[in-house]
Parts: structure tokens; C-alpha cells; sequence
């Protein structure tokens, strides 16, 4: 479920542990990760992070920072409330986090470096109308496998859900890894006796010039 409707009461609200986990998705049976069932008409509009490749995980370096962008788009003319946004099940731990910046890149300047914050959560604020806010999720893998994390929006009177998946590689790995997709090749026919393929030999009609000499077996041999 993406979209969870919010009552009045803050104890209506369902509530996910930290401690929470994936169970396991068989990603070609259950394609419902890959989708989201955002509108036009919704009143507000969140962007899907990692989203899947010909129905797999993006693949990721391990140990190099990766982040994609999250849009939350306010189509209404009012202001909206964005009450918070939270990351829950982050598996492996510490491997996702979530900032208002986009991750500084190696050669980024100092007074940058010191603006950027990052957190599992971000406080409350304010949607302008028909505006874009735009957030930073980042995974920082330090091991090979398959990362997950589960991301909370709490807006106006939804809580709206994304879903990750990200599988880290090493260079290693990759390198050996096809570049094919797998293709499942035909078995030849076997032959008839009716139709017989054009490189096998046919029965040759040709009598033998030399043949072994017939010794006939004497009278009274093997008669017993």
C-alpha cells in the first residue's frame, strides 16, 4: 500500500518500528514495487527514487555514494503542510540517508560542504502552492547484495509510501557479469528416417571389390 489515508486524531496514524524489515519479493511474480498510484488530479505528487529497470533493481559501487532526486510537487493553488518525512527498515543499517542538499561531490567547496545536512528524517514544513520541493535520498553501500529502506511522507492528510531497492556490486562482479540478457536457444530436431539432413551420408550401393576367402568347415566338426 503507497497511500494511507490520515484521520484527525494522531493516534488513528499506523506506525512502522525502526527495528522493521522487507520480507522477501520475487520481483517478476510481484511487480507492485516498480508502480505507484499517483494521479494527475492528486494534490500532491511524489516521485518514485531508484525506480526499477526492466523490472530489477538499479545496481549501485559499493562504497561510492549514490542518491536520486525526490520530488514532491504541490498541484493544488493553496499551501499544503508537509508534516515530516522518516526512513524506516534501512537494510543493511546506516546504508540510506535522506537531505534537502544533493550530496557533495568530491570537489565541492567547503562553505557547501558545511550547508549540507543529513538525517533519517526531516521536520515539518510548508508546500507552496503549485511548487516543487525537491529532497535528496542517498544509499552509500558497504557491502555487496541487495539494499532496502522504506520512506515515509506525511502530507496534507496522507501518508504516502515509497519503497527501495538497490543491489550493490563491486567493479569486480560487474565487470564479469553479461551484458546479454539470457536467451534460451532451441534444440535441433532430431532426424527421421523419412527426411535425413544434407551432411549425413547416405547408404552406398557399391559391391566390395575385395572379399575374405570362404573356408568351408570339414564333415564331422561341431557335430557331437
Amino acid at each position: 500500500m503507497s497511500r494511507i489515508r490520515r484521520g484527525i486524531r494522531n493516534d488513528e496514524c499506523s506506525v512502522i518500528g525502526d527495528k522493521g524489515d522487507i520480507s522477501f519479493i520475487d520481483f517478476e511474480v510481484d511487480d507492485s514495487m516498480c508502480f505507484h498510484d499517483s494521479k494527475e488530479e492528486d494534490p500532491i505528487i511524489i516521485s518514485n527514487p531508484f525506480p526499477f529497470i526492466r523490472g530489477k533493481p538499479q545496481s549501485v559501487f559499493v562504497g561510492e555514494t549514490s542518491y536520486a532526486a525526490v520530488t514532491i510537487s504541490n498541484t493544488t493553488r493553496e499551501h499544503m503542510p508537509l508534516w515530516g518525512v522518516k526512513i524506516f527498515c534501512i537494510n543493511p543499517s546506516d546504508s540510506f540517508i535522506i537531505s534537502l542538499l544533493k550530496p557533495p561531490s568530491i570537489d565541492a567547496d567547503n562553505e557547501y560542504k558545511e550547508r549540507f545536512l543529513e538525517g533519517l528524517s526531516l521536520d515539518d514544513r510548508t508546500l507552496q502552492p503549485e511548487k516543487t520541493l525537491t529532497l535528496w535520498l542517498s544509499c552509500k553501500p558497504k557491502d555487496v547484495g541487495l539494499h532496502t529502506t522504506i520512506v515515509h511522507f506525511d502530507a496534507w492528510d496522507e501518508r504516502i509510501e515509497r519503497v527501495i531497492f538497490l543491489l550493490a556490486e563491486d567493479k569486480v562482479s560487474q565487470s564479469l557479469a553479461s551484458r546479454h540478457p539470457y536467451q534460451k536457444f532451441q534444440r535441433r530436431k532430431h532426424c527421421t528416417v523419412d527426411t535425413l539432413p544434407r551432411n549425413v551420408a547416405k547408404a552406398s550401393s557399391r559391391v566390395c571389390k575385395y572379399r575374405l576367402p570362404q573356408f568351408e568347415v570339414p564333415e564331422g566338426i561341431g557335430n557331437y
